[in-house]
């Protein structure tokens, strides 16, 4: 009995461990695409604004202070896209990693269910979120239900296939240590048995000696 709660709190432990790298690294890759959007698109706007300044042939005291007016708006845009990317993405890999992971340990294994009801819940959490009224919300959180559904069908699927090859992997190198340790044991004992023979001539002609 305490080696099976042992056992269920290691596992829990793990699986949260993953949760945790899984959700930061969305949070990570939310923020540097917000980011790069923003400032990618600031650039354009920015050119578009500078070629219309040296058109209308602007005093240099008004084009500095568009120049500096347009500094500070990119990085205000840089900035907000890098937040809003963050907790967009990673509130969808916190939902999605969640529900996976916590199904995972309920059930006690990895297979395409666990995907593909994490799919199904993310996918109408953020259908509700849509703005409007209730009845289209929860329209939008059954079709997003439905969708996440079907996309994570076969990511499931490869999920499972990819996991249980690595496992046969796994399995097969910890057999071939396991039969080149036992080789390796059977050669020392061999060389021991062979040393303990000369050992016992030599005992045996210096006493007939």
């Amino acid at each position: 009995m305490a080696q099976a709660v042992a056992e269920d709190e290691a596992m829990m432990k793990a699986e949260f461990e993953e949760w945790g790298t899984k959700t930061t690294i969305g949070v990570l890759a939310g923020m540097l695409y917000g980011g790069l959007r923003e400032a990618l698109g600031s650039a354009e706007k920015e050119k578009v604004l500078l070629h219309s300044a040296h058109d209308t042939k602007q005093d240099f005291r008004h084009r500095h202070n568009s120049m500096r007016q347009m500094a500070e708006h990119r990085v205000l845009r840089i900035a907000r896209g890098t937040v809003l990317g963050g907790a967009k993405l990673g509130a969808f890999t916190a939902v999605f990693c969640g529900v996976q992971h916590g199904f995972a340990v309920k059930r006690g294994c990895h297979d395409t269910y666990n995907v593909v009801v994490a799919g199904g819940v993310t996918g109408a959490a953020f259908g509700l979120t849509v703005p409007g009224s209730l009845w289209s919300r929860l329209r939008f959180g059954a079709i997003g239900s439905v969708l996440g559904t079907a996309v994570c069908f076969p990511l499931g699927l490869a999920y499972t296939t990819l996991q249980s090859q690595l496992q046969q992997q796994q399995q097969q190198q910890q057999q071939q240590q396991e039969e080149s340790q036992q080789v390796s044991l059977e050669a020392n004992e061999g060389d021991k048995g062979g040393i303990g023979a000369v050992i016992k001539r030599l005992e045996n002609s210096a006493s007939v000696r």
